[in-house]
């Protein structure tokens, strides 16, 4: 089963391939700072952790967009006491997948609306514990600004599950964007 999802998901970043020599692209990296929601605010201990990647914008015209990417989560967990043991969780995820992006001026500057979908591949590493392993897809829903030709500022939701058990990975990003 998670064979076939990540093959499906690599299937459909590659199937934008053919689009990309007829469409105008740019590369780009992205980072911003995430601050864990529901389940995954309880394993690190609230704290905020950070996100980085690496993107290829596709100009689908009319204020259109398609973004593939790849880009990898890390929180650092806080300590916490059970049992006289302390503990430490890091929370680590590499991600793929693509985003929409719909520009309300209908060109490629301004306020935008994005929506995502990617498949990310989640690792907890226990202190004392060992660590758990968990593949699953994620939704990412949001808004942003391209302030010029290189460079955005995007604040959005992501839903995902990091565990299997009380293990929903909600986060709220604050990041910026920039277009080589």
């Amino acid at each position: 089963m998670k064979k076939r999802v990540a093959l499906t998901t690599l299937s459909l970043a590659l199937s934008v391939l053919p689009l990309c020599a007829q469409m105008t692209t740019e590369a780009g990296m992205q980072g911003s700072v995430v601050f864990p929601q529901d389940d995954l605010r309880s394993a690190v201990g609230g704290r905020a952790g950070f996100n980085f990647g690496f993107h290829d914008s596709i100009d689908l015209q009319g204020g259109n967009e398609l973004r593939p990417r790849i880009d990898f989560t890390r929180i650092d967990g806080g300590s916490f006491s059970a049992s006289s043991l302390t503990s430490t969780t890091t929370v680590q995820g590499i991600g793929i997948g693509v985003d929409y992006l719909r520009y309300l001026e209908g060109r490629n500057r301004g306020l935008y609306g994005v929506a995502g979908l990617d498949l990310v591949w989640w690792n907890s590493d226990y202190r004392f514990g060992g660590s758990e392993r968990k593949t699953a897809p994620s939704l990412m829903v949001g808004a942003g600004h391209r302030f010029n030709s290189a460079w955005s500022m995007e604040f959005t939701m992501d839903f995902s599950q990091f565990r299997a058990s009380a293990g929903t990975a909600s986060t709220l990003r604050a990041g910026a964007l920039y277009k080589f």
